[in-house]
């Protein structure tokens, strides 16, 4: 017996030389025909199914050939539903992922901006507190400048002396 892969060459190869396969071959398949005036060749050939039916038929494995085609076919289709329903559960486990990505992106914003509100309050309150330092020392200095010209005899700046009641 020769194997389906020969046979379907060997029909190619006699279409290709312009010999005419024998009529059990022929049935069913395409004949070469001449294209044109280029003088190309155009074999409209059966599709792979086609040719794997065909030689099935003639050599009388039309059931195997059809169970272990149905059997491949279910095992392919068995395969494809777990593939989709684990591409599926990928898919919940990564938007699941994804929200509480956006989740933590949108607390860490919130962190975020409620430390820089502390920071420039903080800077307020230390701008506030160095202009109360620099207003005291400011005020110290004229005191002292004050007691020092009394001291030479400058009575307007002494201070107004407290008596008591």
């Amino acid at each position: 017996m020769v194997p389906r892969q020969k046979v379907t060459l060997a029909v190619a190869a006699l279409w290709m030389v312009g010999v005419s396969p024998t009529p059990a071959l022929a049935a069913g398949s395409a004949v070469p025909q001449q294209e044109g005036a280029r003088g190309g060749l155009r074999l409209d050939l059966p599709t792979m199914e086609e040719a794997q039916r065909a030689d099935a038929s003639r050599s009388g494995q039309t059931e195997t050939v059809t169970a272990e085609d149905a059997e491949a076919r279910a095992a392919a289709e068995a395969e494809a539903a777990r593939v989709r329903e684990a591409n599926a559960a990928q898919r919940v486990l990564a938007e699941a992922d994804s929200q509480r990505i956006a989740a933590d992106r949108q607390a860490q914003e919130a962190r975020l901006a409620q430390y820089r509100e502390q920071q420039r309050l903080h800077d307020e309150a230390l701008t506030n507190y160095a202009d109360q330092v620099a207003a005291a020392e400011a005020a110290r200095r004229r005191w002292q400048a004050d007691v020092a010209a009394c001291k030479a005899g400058d009575h307007a700046r002494c201070g107004v002396p407290v008596t008591p009641r």
